[in-house]
């Protein structure tokens, strides 16, 4: 398909145990996670496959005796860094005794990691983290999931605090869950930032073309986006696919009424079914107008034509 500029819109538009200390392969299988585990906070029982629908990463912590600085810093780092990848939840497992749970829960203050209990060791086992069934993790472990459970990634430790650093999870998960059709996407050369770096969740809940700054960026599938509050860009690590742009962030007119990808102007949108649409705009010209008076066969045209173009189905009302 043939890439328009702004300025060659008006033109286009006219035509409308024991185990080896070093990063495992996944499994081909999904894993079940029918193992139980219990919350330090509340004492409530919770299963890893509830929460199925956007990705996990689950840490193990061997926790023999009291945490260490080594430990505090590592559940710390992953914390303050949350909200920089989207679309993960990051779960912190203890092999502990209660006591030393509360150890454990007793050394963070206003941001609490998830925090649970292993009973018995029986998420590990069902990892095979272990061999023996009476035996627990002696070294930190983190296997990473996709949103329908199947395993993405894992590493485990070769000593006791041999945990996987943040950036190293960053990098690994970003290779995991990159989009296929990253390729497709309105991004400018040898860089990764969506929407000319506006605050996509802005558009939704403020009805404004908002500017991001670089110190507010999360990564979702290989893209960065940007945000002018940090609100915001909590809200879109919780949920990236509500607020991602149709398309790939092109023109909604021009691949409507061709399939052609054209540029945008990030201040010509329009929020409608719960859906992100963004258009060209020039001193001559306004895409968003002709959808406005195209909108009912031009939105299942462009879904049809972005499939066809990029394989992908992207982002759809209220998800």
């Amino acid at each position: 398909m043939q890439t328009y500029s702004r300025i060659g819109l008006v033109s286009a538009m006219a035509f409308a145990g024991t185990l080896t200390p070093a990063v495992l392969a996944a499994p081909a299988t999904t894993t079940p996670l029918t193992a139980t585990l219990t919350s330090v906070s509340t004492g409530e029982t919770y299963l890893l496959r509830n929460d199925l629908g956007r990705s996990l990463a689950v840490h193990f912590l061997p926790a023999s005796g009291s945490p260490t600085a080594a430990d505090v810093d590592f559940v710390k780092s992953y914390v303050r860094a949350a909200n920089t990848v989207a679309g993960v939840r990051e779960v912190f497992v203890l092999e502990a005794t209660p006591e030393q749970a509360g150890q454990w829960s007793s050394q963070f203050d206003a941001d609490k990691p998830d925090l649970f209990l292993d009973p018995n060791g029986a998420l590990a086992r069902e990892l095979q983290l272990v061999n023996d069934g009476s035996v627990l993790l002696s070294v930190p472990a983190t296997v990473v999931f996709d949103m329908t459970g199947a395993e993405l990634f894992r590493q485990v430790g070769a000593s006791p605090h041999d945990h996987l650093a943040f950036g190293a999870f960053e990098q690994k998960f970003a290779k995991a869950t990159e989009s296929p059709a990253l390729r497709d996407y309105n991004l400018p050369k040898g860089q990764r930032v969506a929407v000319d770096g506006y605050d996509i969740v802005a558009y939704f809940t403020e009805n404004k073309a908002i500017k991001g700054t670089p110190a507010l960026t999360s990564s979702y599938r290989g893209v960065k986006y940007q945000f002018s509050s940090e609100s915001n860009r909590a809200a879109f690590a919780k949920n990236p696919e509500k607020y991602l742009p149709t398309y790939g962030g092109w023109c909604a007119s021009a691949m409507g009424a061709k399939g052609t990808k054209v540029e945008i102007d990030p201040a010509n949108f329009k929020v409608s079914g719960g859906r992100l649409f963004l258009f060209y705009k020039d001193f001559f010209s306004d895409a968003l107008k002709d959808w406005n008076k195209h909108e009912k066969e031009w939105e299942p045209a462009a879904d049809q034509n972005w499939k066809k173009l990029s394989g992908e189905d992207g982002p759809k009302p209220g998800k």
